[in-house]
């Protein structure tokens, strides 16, 4: 049967309907439309996947609409519908777009999330409405309110916005769990219906959303959108980066000065333009250097802004007060936030789907051209970046990778379910596997699972009756723990210098990459950890780039599949053929990119994606490198570092430091160690015995605290407020290890951020001889470009002038005791006020010593001792000559030794040597000083 007309789609609608389409000027049905209105007005369940902007939501609820008026309420009130979006940001626009179209029909909608108002709460819980809009978190609170869950027996329609979000997600587990115990609630089905962008695997968001034993009907709509999407390599002009080095301090690279020109051009040739980034920091840096650099109506969002702020941004630049907004991925949901004429992405978006949904963002209306610049100037970038936008033109999405059996799911939906009264175990074990995330779930880990919880006090069970329930500390710890998502604390980031905080950090990135000396980024610019303290993180601007820790943690990971694509169009030039004519690139992103892989060529082969080559390089001090190019991405290069680091320690007794990127592995090793010894350990390596090899090594990667804090928190055994910084969390592993916990963050460990499957079989393309290893004898172009990338807006931090005047005046307002040694008496002062040489006020003596407060009543007595000629104890006299020596200082040297001591956990000895080397200025005394602050800091802990 053909796709009926779309006269015959609307004219199957009730009188009341087809009036209210009148009424808001809509005459002809969207293509998603016209294809899922008859199937969901048969009753299918049934996926709509479709671009942004041609009427999905409309294409759901047009048919609910309808079978809701066809179909009377019960006696009962209750819920009949309900919408569940993934952001509480979507409920307020669909509330606003539906809301009027719904009464006019004479059906309630309301929303009701977490940000919903108490008394707000209790209006719907006394007069639930027709259709309700919440969020997969809120679906759990109603699913275990007596009162609520009453009145969910009603629901008829269940439609899922945005399921490809959810799908990769614990939070789409545990929405899938929450749909099967709403079915067994209602005891009979409801209709599932789910709305996604395009994806690059529609059968399985239909299994995910459909379940076991459920048919879900795809309806796949690619409408002819126009798009226009062009890689640009921009170069700044002369008269811009003299404009920039009048405005911005420090000046930017020449490549930056190029991104800024091309964005502001963007900006300024359209009415309303969003600019992506990867990272909230590339976010907030752009921001402010767009902003000094004159450009009007810039604003800022992503997800680490308060919900105050970022709504703000999206009322201002739909009413048109924005030109532009400078956003993450925050926005590439279908937020409503009016026309955008144009996007901009900043460097490669690093996914196909990223893209796709950015550019979607503009012409966000049928028949309208989306128009997308992504601007880079590394070659890395560029590369990738026209991979990407070749595949996102071809509709080549990335798979989407759904988790099967995610444990701290398995473990929050049994406490929901013992939540509801004794559960019969049977019947959850038969419940669970309904649902697709869990329908491999055994028996046994089933049963270890409700064993663990038990001996939490989260739940009751009784195995041999066949039941579990519900405890009070179960409850509690259930509604701390309603998301799924990671519990974040914020850490303040405080310079060491001017004590100003300068930015937060997240918790799992302090938990699983800082330590001391480490250096890491944020507001911006380069700081290296002095110290961490429970709530800050003490820190020192840093001097050298090179030692950067990678942040690929915190950026979105590239796929296999693009990276092996770049490979495949290095191969296909080392073949003399070019760049194909498919990639989008302006000439300038063209010509940069033959430009290197020429210059690469005259000296070594490329690494493609038959080709991995290994060579030696010099790193920051001097430290030997051996960097692998192997084009595998994110996940399988992570997966092979820590593999070959591990394999590499265990030969040599050293250990190996790895960074690194989607097309590189980067190895500090020994100066005996040599690029062939790591192709033989490649060669050589069995890939069978890879799983329990990754397995060894997640217990010690620095990822496993996150992921053993985060089980234990979702399971019961962390309370969720607690600070982790108190948790031994050795201890914590130890104790669980052999438990669904310990086993839970190791699995999560190893899926969230490697690839054992795709890494496996790039061994035995090894072993087989499929992928070819190549040892060069020196370092390569493309190998030295790794370590610049990903560094995006980030500079070498400096000891500035600026930095240097805040520890000047900080040292001057520095109050301490003056004492002289020869008559003791003493007075207050600033370190400012001193004037060389010192002298006492009251004698004239010349000896005269300074105390701080931590020191100054010790002092003044053992001075008064000796002005009396009373015997000094032996501590005493060693703080006599403390005193002599500080008096000496300041007798040979004056003012840069009131300075000097004036400096934290400078003491005489640190002074002397920090003098003794005739600083040839105060600002040169000034950096001496503040470097042996900040070793102070990173030391203290090892003074008695």
């Amino acid at each position: 049967m053909g796709d009926p007309s779309a006269t015959s789609v609307f004219s199957s609608l009730t009188p009341a309907l087809q009036a209210a389409l009148a009424h808001l000027g809509i005459s002809d049905p969207t293509a998603p439309q016209v294809a899922a209105i008859p199937k969901l007005l048969a009753g299918d369940h049934v996926l709509v996947v479709a671009p942004t902007g041609i009427g999905k939501t409309e294409a759901a609820m047009l048919p609910i609409l309808e079978l809701l008026l066809r179909t009377p309420a019960k006696v009962e009130p209750g819920v009949r519908a309900l919408y569940i979006t993934p952001l509480r940001a979507l409920n307020r626009d669909l509330l606003l777009r539906l809301q009027g179209w719904a009464a006019s029909v004479g059906v309630d909608l309301q929303v009701r999330h977490g940000d919903t108002s108490q008394s707000e709460r209790r209006r719907l819980a006394r007069k639930p409405p027709d259709v309700l809009i919440t969020t997969p978190e809120t679906l759990q609170i109603l699913l275990v309110s007596p009162r609520l869950r009453e009145q969910l027996k009603s629901v008829a329609h269940v439609v899922i916005d945005e399921i490809h979000e959810l799908a990769t997600s614990e939070r789409g587990a545990q929405l899938m769990v929450g749909l099967e115990r709403l079915e067994e609630l209602r005891g009979a089905p409801f209709q599932r219906i789910g709305l996604s962008a395009t994806v690059g695997d529609v059968g399985a968001i239909a299994s995910f959303l459909g379940g076991v034993d459920r048919h879900v009907e795809a309806v796949v709509v690619s409408v002819p959108k126009g798009q226009d999407v062009l890689v640009v390599r921009p170069v700044a002009s002369p008269r811009f980066l003299a404009s920039v080095q009048a405005k911005l301090q420090p000046v930017p690279e020449d490549d930056l000065c190029a991104i800024l020109e091309a964005m502001l051009a963007e900006i300024a040739a359209h009415r309303s333009t969003l600019v992506f980034v990867n990272t909230r920091d590339a976010a907030e840096s752009l921001t402010v250097r767009l902003r000094r650099l004159g450009a009007e109506g810039i604003g800022v969002h992503h997800g680490s802004l308060s919900k105050e702020g970022r709504v703000a941004a999206e009322e201002e630049f739909k009413a048109g007060r924005l030109r532009a907004l400078v956003c993450t991925s925050s926005l590439e949901l279908g937020i409503d936030i009016g026309t955008v004429e144009a996007t901009v992405q900043y460097n490669s978006p690093r996914q196909v789907a990223h893209l796709v949904q950015r550019i979607g963002r503009s012409g966000h209306r049928l028949g309208l051209t989306s128009v997308g610049r992504v601007l880079a100037t590394h070659p890395d970038e560029l590369t990738e970046a026209a991979v990407i936008a070749r595949r996102a033109l071809a509709g080549e999405l990335e798979r989407p990778l759904i988790r099967a059996s995610p444990l701290t799911v398995l473990a929050n939906q049994l406490q929901a379910m013992a939540l509801e009264g004794p559960f019969p175990l049977e019947e959850a074990y038969v419940l669970l596997r309904r649902s697709a995330p869990f329908a491999d779930l055994s028996w046994q880990t089933f049963v270890r699972t409700l064993r663990l919880l038990a001996s939490l006090r989260v739940l009751w069970f009784e195995e041999l009756e066949g039941t579990f329930g519900k405890k009070q500390r179960g409850m509690f710890h259930f509604y701390e723990n309603l998301s799924m998502i990671a519990d974040q604390r914020t850490y303040r980031v405080r310079d060491i210098t001017t004590r100003g905080v300068v930015g937060t950090l997240d918790e799992d990135f302090v938990i699983s990459y800082l330590a001391q000396g480490v250096a890491f980024i944020v507001a911006g610019s380069t700081w290296r950890v002095v110290e961490l303290q429970e709530e800050e993180v003490l820190a020192s601007p840093d001097k050298e780039v090179g030692a950067l820790p990678s942040w690929v943690g915190e950026q979105i990971p590239v796929p296999q599949e693009v990276a092996q694509e770049v490979g495949a169009l290095r191969r296909s030039f080392e073949a003399g053929q070019g760049i194909a004519s498919h990639y989008p690139l302006d000439p300038k992103a063209r010509e940069a990119i033959e430009t290197v892989l020429e210059h690469h060529l005259q000296s070594a082969p490329l690494a493609t994606d038959q080709r991995i080559t290994i060579e030696p390089a010099m790193g920051v001090g001097g430290s030997r490198l051996i960097i692998l190019q192997a084009p595998l991405g994110s996940a399988v290069t992570a997966t092979l570092g820590l593999l070959v680091a591990s394999l590499l320690e265990a030969r040599i007794g050293v250990a190996v430091h790895v960074r690194t990127d989607p097309y590189r592995i980067q190895l500090e090793v020994p100066r005996r160690v040599e690029p062939s010894q790591v192709a033989e350990l490649l060669r050589r390596f069995e890939p069978a015995t890879l799983p329990e090899t990754l397995r060894i090594i997640a217990r010690s990667s620095p990822s496993l605290k996150r992921e053993v804090l985060h089980a234990a928190r979702k399971i019961g055994a962390l309370h969720a407020g607690i600070d982790p910084r108190s948790v031994r969390i050795d201890r914590l592993l130890e104790r669980f290890e052999t438990t669904p916990l310990g086993e839970e963050a190791i699995e999560r460990t190893i899926e969230l951020r490697m690839d054992e499957h795709a890494t496996l079989e790039v061994l035995g393309a090894i072993a087989e001889g499929r992928l070819e290893i190549v040892v060069l004898d020196r370092p390569t172009v493309l190998g030295g470009l790794g370590l610049s990338r990903g560094l995006e807006l980030i500079g070498p931090g400096k000891a500035t002038s600026q930095v240097l005047a805040a520890l000047r005046k900080r040292l001057e307002e520095r109050t301490v005791r003056t004492l002289c040694l020869h008559c003791g008496s003493s007075r207050r002062s600033r370190i400012g006020a001193i004037v060389a040489p010192l002298r006492c006020t009251k004698c004239s003596a010349v000896m005269v010593a300074l105390a701080t407060p931590f020191h100054e009543e010790e002092y003044q007595k053992v001075i008064a001792a000796k002005v009396r000629g009373s015997t000094l104890s032996a501590p005493q006299k060693k703080s006599l000559a403390q005193m002599q020596k500080v008096a000496n200082l300041l007798h040979t040297y004056g003012r840069a030794a009131a300075l000097a001591l004036a400096a934290r956990g400078v003491g005489p000895e640190v002074a002397a040597r920090i003098l003794r080397k005739e600083p040839q200025s105060e600002e040169d005394l000034l950096r001496e000083l503040l470097e042996a602050e900040v070793t102070f800091a990173r030391t203290k802990q090892y003074w008695a």
